[in-house]
């Protein structure tokens, strides 16, 4: 009904504008193909996390794509739960699911996976992994690297957190030469 026209005289970017429009499409591109019809081709987003900036939108979901950007679509609770959770203040969504990929990366060793990742209003990163863990490893710095502290944690763990009974509530890697273990209760 946004449309109107034929072949020849309907307006291209009305139709592009009007199909990126929908929740799942992500860019899209329009041309005439002689005699009679119009070729669209689309680019549907991929989820790969669930975002939260601190803005609610009633019954929908803040998703983030492949690129990084942030859209909004319906998604059923059992694939919500599937994809990690990213937070972070707005416009860092990039940002955040770069370091996401990069945590991902450095714990595979050791058979670890991020559920969730934040970086706070002060730039601070925090993990919550999916056995429950809660690794602190606070902001970016210069002559301690957040992914160099979390490396160093990764050659460590074998013998000293992961032989544990109980494993820890939160591990805090703030420090530039060690870290810090809170039990859980």
């Amino acid at each position: 009904g946004r449309l109107a026209g034929n072949f020849f005289s309907v307006n291209l970017q009305e139709v592009q504008a009007a199909v990126e429009t929908l929740p799942w499409v992500r860019r899209v591109e329009v041309r005439r193909r002689w005699p009679s019809r119009l070729e669209l081709g689309i680019q549907e987003h991929v989820p790969v996390g669930r975002w939260e900036d601190g803005v609610i939108h009633s019954g929908k979901n803040e998703l983030v794509n492949s690129q990084g950007e942030v859209f909004i679509a319906v998604l059923g609770e059992s694939e919500a739960a599937r994809l990690p959770q990213l937070f972070g203040p707005a416009g860092t969504a990039q940002e955040v699911l770069r370091q996401h990929k990069e945590f991902v990366r450095i714990l595979a060793p050791i058979g670890l996976k991020p559920a969730r990742v934040r970086l706070s209003p002060r730039l601070a990163w925090q993990i919550r992994l999916e056995n429950g863990m809660l690794i602190e490893l606070g902001r970016e710095q210069s002559k301690s690297p957040v992914g160099a502290r979390l490396a160093r944690f990764v050659e460590i763990y074998p013998g000293s957190v992961g032989n544990r009974q109980t494993l820890p509530a939160v591990i805090d890697l703030r420090y530039p030469n060690g870290f810090a273990l809170r039990e859980k209760g």
